[in-house]
């Protein structure tokens, strides 16, 4: 059964039905990628060089590999977590077998939105921000921050208060004159379990469809953008333990943040450097703040806040 969607610029085609891709209702961009699902495999069993170079480890803080990339000349890419499953993208970026081993659908399907989908996005001449975006008034609005720094949850009270969702964690962004548009990603959201207490706590229920639940977060599926929007403003969380109550807004033009921002730093080949300096370059002449923010101010006033900011009425 095979399965479609435009994701992070990618015209992404299946052989299985993947649940964190449907309803997505992007327009296709011609840069085709085709997932095939190798259930109860391990990238041994596929022929995954043992010569291949270790590029990425990244670890949980006990110390225990959250996820690993690995890298070969003519085999390609391996990304790779043990509760994860193994991804063998192709050298070129147009294909990808996802070895599930024993892991639930829910768990490979997570690391293939998350690290996967934008690596190859990368491979196909886009950039990515570590960042979650959506749609005002045609513009879209980055939110940028290190993990639990709330970008999501922003993300959802904006798309509550008007919005339009256009991606989370992960912003895919392509060059188009002195433009950039930024792609929608796939239409889900990780929303932390704090954070669905305290909509809960408050009367807001979750509207959107939960697609799975794990130890860390709820996803849950977003109407989704259809088309790629210009990059408007890009703001910068920064939670302080010493910040006011009050939100603050801060200049933070230097592209050097943003370059700190971004998503893929395995691919280092000279000519995808330079056009990721030129990226930044274009990004920061786009309206770039930092918010400074207290841990007790919740998305509702950052939301608030960033509204009228950019002189959004309520």
């Amino acid at each position: 059964m095979v399965s479609s969607a435009t994701v992070f610029g990618l015209d992404v085609s299946a052989d299985a039905q993947l649940p964190f891709l449907q309803h997505a209702p992007a327009a296709p961009t011609g840069r085709g990628f085709a997932i095939s699902v190798a259930a109860g495999q391990s990238a041994a069993v596929l022929g995954w060089p043992d010569s291949a170079e270790l590029v990425c480890d990244q670890r949980a803080p006990d110390g225990t590999v959250n996820f690993r990339i690995e890298a070969h000349p003519e085999a390609g890419y391996l990304i790779w977590g043990p509760t994860w499953g193994s991804h063998l993208i192709s050298a070129d970026g147009r294909s990808v077998v996802c070895a599930t081993g024993d892991c639930a659908q829910d768990a490979w399907q997570r690391l293939l939105i998350a690290q996967v989908l934008p690596f190859a996005a990368v491979l196909h001449g886009l950039e990515v921000f570590h960042a979650g975006a959506v749609v005002r008034a045609g513009s879209a609005i980055a939110l940028i921050g290190p993990s639990r720094a709330g970008k999501t949850s922003v993300a959802l009270e904006l798309c509550r208060r008007g919005a339009s969702f256009l991606t989370d964690d992960v912003l895919a962004v392509e060059r188009s004159g002195e433009e950039l548009l930024g792609h929608p990603g796939t239409p889900v959201a990780g929303l932390d379990h704090a954070e669905a207490q305290r909509l809960a706590h408050v009367g807001e229920a979750q509207r959107e469809e939960i697609v799975a639940v794990n130890a860390r977060e709820q996803l849950v599926r977003m109407r989704g953008a259809a088309e790629p929007a210009p990059l408007e403003a890009l703001f910068i969380l920064d939670r302080r333990g010493d910040a006011a109550s009050e939100p603050r807004f801060e200049a933070a033009a230097d592209p050097q943040l943003l370059l700190a921002a971004t998503f893929n730093s395995v691919l280092t080949a000279p000519a995808r450097l330079r056009e990721l300096l030129d990226i930044c370059a274009l990004a920061a002449r786009r309206r770039v703040e930092r918010i400074v923010a207290g841990p007790e101010v919740d998305a509702t006033q950052l939301a608030v806040a960033i509204e009228q900011r950019l002189g959004v009425s309520p």
